[in-house]
């Protein structure tokens, strides 16, 4: 896996939209000690994880994030996902939460094509989920964001570690219809940008 710095767009993101002050309180020590990545939309290896500070993880996916319908398109095409597992270490004595999350992508869709951004958000082994939902109408041509405000009530259990694991989609319908449309997660060069935002308390 390999980590890079932030790019200059991510930090004007991070910038434009500043964490409330009791994000600010974070534990002494974080780290990220693995991710693991599956889906149709991101395939094992293809993500690249931007590790910038214990509040911000931006995550780049690669081209496979892309939903299309149309003659002569796959049924499987239809829908991409990307299942994340995200593995962090911290102090003892601390829990957290995620804070929200930005996506951003472009789509081309026909009229009477419809189209979806889902994420959901959950830790390995508590029953408390959070889900948010995009919807995209054709005639569309052109780009969109998504920002989630993620409820609070999710938060890791108390401990020195914590999965968290983020579930996101991208799909189109009607399938079999002359009517076409692409979906794509991406945020430049063809890649898809997906920035958490962690939010930290004590126990």
């Amino acid at each position: 896996m390999r980590y890079t710095f932030a790019s200059l767009a991510l930090v004007a993101a991070a910038l434009a939209s500043p964490l409330p002050d009791s994000v600010a309180s974070v534990p002494s020590s974080y780290k990220i000690s693995n991710i693991v990545s599956g889906g149709s939309g991101c395939p094992q290896g293809s993500i690249d994880v931007s590790y910038t500070d214990s509040t911000i993880l931006p995550i780049r996916f690669g081209k496979d994030f892309t939903a299309s319908v149309g003659p002569g398109v796959a049924p499987d095409d239809s829908r991409k996902n990307c299942q994340l597992n995200i593995a962090l270490q911290f102090s003892p004595g601390w829990q957290y939460s995620v804070y929200s999350a930005d996506y951003s992508g472009w789509g081309n869709l026909d009229s009477g094509v419809k189209g979806r951004v889902k994420a959901n958000y959950y830790f390995s082994g508590e029953q408390d989920q959070a889900s948010t939902t995009l919807g995209i109408t054709g005639p569309f041509s052109g780009t969109y964001t998504k920002h989630d405000d993620v409820a609070l009530s999710v938060w890791s259990p108390c401990g020195s570690s914590a999965a968290l694991n983020v579930n996101a989609d991208v799909a189109l319908t009607p399938l079999g219809s002359s009517a076409s449309g692409t979906l794509v997660a991406t945020k430049e060069s063809a890649r898809f940008t997906h920035q958490l935002y962690l939010k930290w308390r004590q126990c």
